[in-house]
C-alpha cells in the first residue's frame, strides 16, 4: 500500500463506452487506486501496469472539493479503480461529508469489503449510495481471492439498510460454467433468494466480460465458454446470458438492471434499461 500525492485530476466522466452497449454515462472519483483482493477476473489485473496493489492519495481535501464544485450533478463512483472500503482512503471521510451536503450530487461506494465501520459511525445521507458486489460462494471462494464471503457482504448490507442507508446490489460477473451445474445452480438461487429478502433498492447483474489484456491474465477455468464479441471483449454467447438473466429474474421476482451489456440482449430479453447501478 502506498500514500502519495495525486497529479491527474480526481474527477473523470466515464463515456468511452463502444456502441451497442448500454452503460450510461457517470463520473469517476478517484480516491484511491487498486485492491487488495486479487479475484481473478478483475480488470485491475491488466491496469497500472499490471500492479494492482492500493495507492491511496493524500493531498488535501481542497483540491478534490474545487474539483468537484466545478462539475455538473450526477453520480460521482469511487469504486471503478479501486474497492472503495476494502482499505480506507485518507480522502473518504471529507468525502462523505461533503456529499452529505449536497442537493443534486451523490457519491456511490462500489465494495466486496465488510470494512463498514466508518459508515456505521455516521448518520445516513441520501446522498450516499453502497453498492455490495456479490457472487455464489463459490465462486467468491475460487476466484475471489482475500475477499470476505458474499453471506458476509450481504449481513453488511443488510446492517446498512437497516441503520438507513440506501444499499444496491451487484451479482456480478455471474460465471456461467459456475451457474449451469446443478450445485452451482442451487448456490446461485439461495443467493438470489438472500438478494430478494434484502430488498436492496436496486438490483444489477452482470456477466464475465473481460478485455483483452484482462483475458489473458485470467486462469484458464475462467475462460471457459467465453467468445470474442464485437465490443472487443469476450463474453458468453448471447443466447446463454439471456437465458442465465431470465432464470435470474425469475428467482429476484423482478426485472433487475444490467451493467455493460449490448442493446441485443436487452432485445432479446424484452427489457428496457431504466437505470443502471451508476445513475440515480
Amino acid at each position: 500500500m502506498i500514500q502519495r500525492e495525486r497529479k491527474s485530476p480526481f474527477v473523470k466522466l466515464f463515456d468511452k463506452t463502444p456502441a451497442g452497449i448500454v452503460c450510461p454515462h457517470f463520473y469517476k472519483l478517484v480516491l484511491s487506486n487498486g485492491c487488495p483482493y486479487k479475484c481473478g477476473y478483475c480488470y485491475l489485473l491488466s491496469t497500472f501496469r499490471f500492479n494492482p496493489e492500493p495507492t491511496l492519495f493524500a493531498n488535501d481535501w481542497s483540491q478534490v472539493q474545487a474539483e468537484l464544485e466545478k462539475s455538473p450533478p450526477g453520480v460521482y463512483v469511487t469504486g471503478e479503480l479501486a474497492d472503495s472500503l476494502a482499505i480506507i482512503p485518507p480522502l473518504l471521510e471529507p468525502a462523505l461529508d461533503y456529499f452529505s451536503q449536497q442537493k443534486d450530487k451523490f457519491l456511490l461506494l462500489v465494495t466486496k469489503s465488510t470494512n463498514i465501520a466508518i459508515l456505521k459511525d455516521r448518520q445516513p445521507s441520501p446522498q450516499i449510495i453502497i453498492s455490495f458486489s456479490v457472487n455464489s460462494d463459490e465462486v467468491s471462494d475460487i476466484f475471489e481471492r482475500g475477499a470476505p464471503l458474499s453471506s458476509e457482504r450481504l449481513d453488511c448490507a443488510r446492517e446498512l439498510k437497516t441503520l438507513g442507508w440506501r444499499v444496491r446490489i451487484r451479482l456480478d460477473p455471474i460465471i456461467l460454467p459456475y451457474f449451469n451445474t446443478s450445485k452451482s445452480f442451487d448456490r446461485y438461487f439461495m443467493l438470489c433468494h438472500q438478494i430478494a429478502s434484502l430488498k436492496p433498492e436496486r438490483i444489477t447483474l452482470g456477466s464475465l466480460r473481460p478485455y483483452p489484456n484482462t483475458y489473458r491474465l485470467m486462469p484458464d477455468k475462467l475462460k471457459k465458454e467465453l467468445v470474442k464479441s464485437n465490443d472487443s471483449r469476450w463474453r458468453y454467447p448471447l443466447k446463454d446470458r439471456v437465458a442465465c438473466y431470465q432464470q435470474v429474474a425469475k428467482w429476484l421476482g423482478d426485472i433487475p438492471a444490467l451493467c455493460k451489456e449490448t442493446q441485443e440482449c436487452y432485445e432479446q430479453l424484452g427489457w428496457v434499461h431504466g437505470g443502471c447501478n451508476c445513475t440515480i
